[in-house]
């Protein structure tokens, strides 16, 4: 299974997005509103990037960068494909790797290219616009329901006995920190969903899926709370105690819903990858239009 804890390469991508939305937004207000206090006009000051009007248009200064350099990021992500559908490639790395990486240019695709509309938005602009965020949240969505599916370090699919197997050992373990603590009464806090799950329709379960996800997030903190005030324990124990819990609850949980989780993927790979094409079908004639219109002069 997968690590629970939030990885580096997360932080890093997240710090990324969230400094480029900061920069993005403080430029597109002084640029439309107070040029003078533009980062790319302090910038001219220095001899900077003087090539790039400070023009809050589409097609003009950085904005334009940002368009082209959005859509290069949109085309890059499509390696993933790649890498999956040809066995030729199966040494270029783990595709979980790949599948992080079609997932953050994807995002900071969408994201440049949002700012490089600079919120003009109409006909075959318009349509592109938001076919490509209607993209961008189904890939989002199609992640989430696929960390829902356990795997082995290999990337292969775990099924309800490696599942099981790994639950007693998370146990296991969890028993060996908690020591005189009861915390088979406190995990029943934990909602893991039982096997019922698997005859509701999927809207219905995935809507389950994130309430229970979100909720159980809650419930840790709660549990982390107990541990501090009623049985005392150090921090770096009750730590390691929520750690193992939210692994447990995890694979039960998605055990249980192991067979919704391949039907939702199965579904949702029939809507992604359509809305896929039809978005790059879109942003390829939007640049055909550019040139034909003495865009690129």
């Amino acid at each position: 299974m997968k690590k629970s804890g939030i990885s580096n390469w997360f932080i890093v991508a997240v710090s990324i997005f969230m400094i480029t939305i900061s920069i993005g937004t403080y430029e597109s207000v002084t640029e439309k509103y107070k040029p003078q206090d533009s980062i790319v006009n302090a910038l001219h000051a220095y001899g900077y990037l003087k090539e790039y009007q400070v023009r809050y248009e589409p097609s003009k200064g950085i904005w334009h960068i940002l368009g082209w350099t959005g859509s290069a990021f949109m085309v890059t992500m499509m390696l993933y494909s790649v890498r999956k559908r040809f066995s030729m490639f199966a040494h270029w790395g783990a595709l979980r790797h790949w599948l992080s990486a079609h997932i953050f240019l994807g995002i900071m695709g969408a994201l440049l290219v949002t700012l490089h509309t600079t919120f003009k938005l109409g006909g075959i602009v318009a349509t592109s616009f938001w076919s490509m965020i209607i993209t961008v949240i189904f890939g989002i969505l199609g992640r989430y329901i696929y960390i829902q599916i356990p795997q082995n370090v290999a990337g292969t699919d775990l099924q309800v006995n490696e599942i099981n197997k790994m639950v007693e050992d998370v146990d296991n373990k969890l028993r060996e920190r908690s020591g005189n603590v009861d915390i088979s009464a406190l995990f029943k806090e934990i909602d893991v969903v039982d096997e019922r799950v698997k005859d509701l329709n999927l809207f219905n379960a995935l809507y389950l899926m994130v309430k229970t996800d979100v909720i159980n997030r809650f419930k840790l903190l709660h549990i982390n709370e107990v541990l501090k005030t009623e049985h005392h324990l150090s921090r770096s124990i009750r730590k390691q105690i929520v750690l193992f819990m939210s692994k447990k609850a995890a694979l039960i949980r998605r055990r249980n819903f192991l067979s919704t989780s391949h039907r939702l993927l199965r579904y949702w790979h029939v809507l992604h990858v359509p809305l896929a094409i039809v978005m790059f079908i879109i942003m390829f004639l939007h640049v055909g239009v550019y040139f034909l219109l003495g865009g690129g002069n």
